[in-house]
């Protein structure tokens, strides 16, 4: 791969699958206190669970979010990103769905697209004119290869004026390979939650690399 990095990368944080609600915030606050982080992605406990405990999920980590500057984005549900009062969507259903929830909640929300299978797909969401689109798996959950994530960010970045951000996989060199995409945003996820030092010490060692430090 070509390295085409932009200075400016920001982080793009997602959120792990977590029981205790009280623990995972102190967390987070901990994690953003840490470093500087551009948008937390709010994923609900799993691919298939949105519910009234994604809700309160949602009205419990946005804020947390929110004060330390960050855009707090919750996922597919609009009600509950009105609800709790986030600053925007991230969509993983279809074109038709983006193509409503972006004409209705821009320019006031932010309206993110995931869930790319290829170029085309890419292309068709693009034109939808989101806020970003994003490469790769928020979940993690080995649908995505990292090496088709990379290949997608970094045809895309260097083509195309909508930002991206690319997921990154589970290691400093993952993330430094989806760095060299050019991508706008490195979404972390298990490279944060699962680091062996602790989410504070990754989220820092992320935040250096993009700083080039």
């Amino acid at each position: 791969m070509v390295a085409n990095s932009r200075p400016g990368a920001q982080l793009f944080l997602v959120t792990p699958l977590f029981d205790d609600r009280d623990a995972f915030a102190a967390l987070l606050e901990t994690v953003l206190k840490t470093a500087e982080v551009a948008a937390v992605l709010i994923a609900p406990r799993g691919p298939d669970n949105v519910s009234d405990t994604y809700q309160n999920d949602c009205k419990q980590l946005v804020p947390i979010a929110q004060k330390h500057g960050a855009a707090a984005l919750t996922m597919n549900d609009t009600q509950i990103c009105g609800r709790a009062n986030a600053d925007g969507i991230h969509l993983t259903g279809n074109l038709k769905e983006l193509k409503d929830v972006t004409s209705r909640f821009q320019p006031k929300k932010i309206v993110g697209a995931g869930a790319i299978k290829d170029r085309h797909d890419a292309m068709e969401k693009g034109e939808a004119l989101p806020d970003y689109l994003l490469f790769g798996d928020v979940f993690e959950s080995g649908e995505s290869d990292l090496e088709t994530t990379l290949e997608l960010a970094d045809w895309w970045a260097e083509l195309f004026e909508i930002p991206c951000v690319a997921m990154a996989g589970k290691n400093l060199d993952d993330v430094s390979n989806a760095l060299a995409t050019g991508a706008d945003f490195i979404g972390v996820g298990s490279f944060v939650w699962q680091h062996p030092d602790g989410p504070e010490t990754a989220i820092m060692e992320a935040h250096k690399l993009l700083q080039g430090e």
